[in-house]
């Protein structure tokens, strides 16, 4: 199995599947890279890239501080052990954020970001940072019965058109179970405190957006994400409600960022 040693010598998982230019896959929070298995069919025209960044399922949990910026050495310390360039990075969620910082420390490696319901204005967990009493409010939420609160939340992100297997899948990758309940916490916590607008202006490659289609509505995103494109009729985990439309969007999405060369 393929690891990689990060900046603070934490082992780093990741599988890679395909040939082409590199697309770095980056799932939301404790999420495990079993995530993008409907992204599979991308690999006949590109080198996928998955990652369990520091402390999520096969990744080591001996990480002593979590923050954005190490998570993203992760991602950095991979692309070094591939010698990887021309770096497409798709982030969802809080894979977007880990992006951005990828390509905050890495200008000249990253061809381009594509945020997938992430970078979001006006919220706590991307786009606006909490204050003390928000961010205990919000972590009050994972006490008690954390188990119940965590794998129901996942739940919740499907559309109620999905299947109850699929849904019982999404929390087997995503949830308690193979997870440390204290690294979870740790990693909803580091977003509260946390504005993508502090760098976003600094990172030089473009960034393309896919949204689900309720953002439609939102006037602060579609401000900032002018030329996003949407998915409707889907919950958070869009690519995996709608592979089909997603995988064509992510395909289109890659023509565009690197032009000629792919």
């Amino acid at each position: 199995m393929p690891y990689v040693k990060s900046f603070d010598e934490t082992d780093i998982y990741y599988e890679i599947e395909g040939e082409g230019e590199p697309l770095i896959m980056l799932p939301s929070c404790g999420v495990t890279l079993d995530y993008w298995k409907f992204q599979n069919p991308l690999a006949k025209k590109y080198k996928l890239v998955k990652i369990d960044v520091a402390g999520i399922v096969k990744s080591s949990r001996t990480r002593k501080e979590y923050t954005y910026p190490s998570l993203a050495e992760d991602v950095k310390a991979i692309i070094e052990k591939e010698q990887l360039d021309k770096v497409v990075i798709l982030g969802h969620g809080q894979g977007g954020a880990i992006a951005l910082e990828t390509a905050y420390l890495m200008k000249n490696r990253i061809r381009g970001i594509v945020s997938v319901d992430s970078l979001l204005p006006g919220t706590v967990y991307y786009g606006v940072k909490a204050n003390d009493e928000e961010i205990t409010e919000v972590m009050d939420l994972y006490k008690g019965n954390y188990q119940d609160y965590y794998d129901n939340l996942l739940r919740s992100m499907l559309g109620d058109r999905v299947v109850p297997e699929l849904k019982e899948w999404f929390v087997s990758i995503a949830g308690y179970e193979i997870n440390d309940p204290d690294i979870l916490r740790e990693i909803v916590r580091i977003m509260l405190p946390h504005d993508y607008h502090d760098i976003i202006d600094q990172v030089t490659c473009p960034i393309k957006y896919l949204l689900q289609g309720g953002y439609r509505k939102r006037k602060d995103v579609l401000e900032e994400q002018k030329d996003a494109r949407f998915i409707d009729n889907v919950g958070h985990p869009l690519n995996i409600e709608d592979p089909e439309t997603f995988n064509q969007i992510i395909d289109e999405f890659m023509q565009e960022l690197l032009g000629s060369d792919s």
